[in-house]
């Protein structure tokens, strides 16, 4: 099992990316207030975009990783480049800020080491440039499945050392109406 990265998804690819994207992040429609999930049109804009690099790991039943990375910020609709320009204006000016939009792994047997395979290929870049990595987890991701800390233990182990900080949180709020009781009388 290998990755290949690329700037394109094949379009022979495509369908079936698609359908492991879809299966693979398909809970969050649900337990993220953030969509956190694109559309098939939004899915096949992003393998198409050549400012976004893509890994992609198949076995003999299909696609079992796909992750995708970019430099370009403006190549993430959802993120702010200014606030990367403000924050690091040299690293920006210097095009070493790595934005991953998502990595994901089938579940099971079939993606049993793909998660790291895919984070080895996916530094090679970032340790070449020097650069920074931000991603974006969800409150559930990091609750249940404390992705921001097993991606830091991976990177430990590819990098030899990797610090990680939270840059921005964002919180949802609910307002209420409650019917005030009657005073009994």
């Amino acid at each position: 099992m290998r990755v290949d990265a690329t700037p394109a998804l094949p379009d022979c690819l495509l369908d079936a990316a698609w359908e492991f994207y879809r299966d693979t992040f398909d809970e969050l429609r649900v337990l993220a207030v953030n969509r956190h999930m694109l559309y098939r049109h939004e899915f096949e804009e992003l393998m198409a975009d050549k400012r976004n690099d893509k890994y992609v790991v198949q076995d003999d039943e299909g696609v079992v990783g796909l992750a995708v990375m970019t430099t370009d910020l403006h190549a993430a609709p959802l993120i702010s480049p200014d606030y990367f320009r403000h924050h690091w204006p040299t690293r920006y000016a210097e095009n070493n800020l790595f934005f991953v939009h998502f990595v994901g792994v089938r579940q099971g047997s079939r993606g049993r080491g793909v998660f790291i395979k895919l984070m080895r290929e996916m530094y090679k870049p970032v340790e070449a440039a020097d650069g920074l990595v931000f991603i974006d987890v969800c409150t559930y991701n990091e609750d249940v499945h404390e992705l921001p800390e097993m991606i830091g233990k991976v990177l430990d182990r590819i990098a030899g050392h990797a610090v990680s900080t939270r840059i921005d949180s964002q919180s949802f709020w609910m307002y209420e109406f409650p019917k005030s009781p009657v005073p009994a009388g």
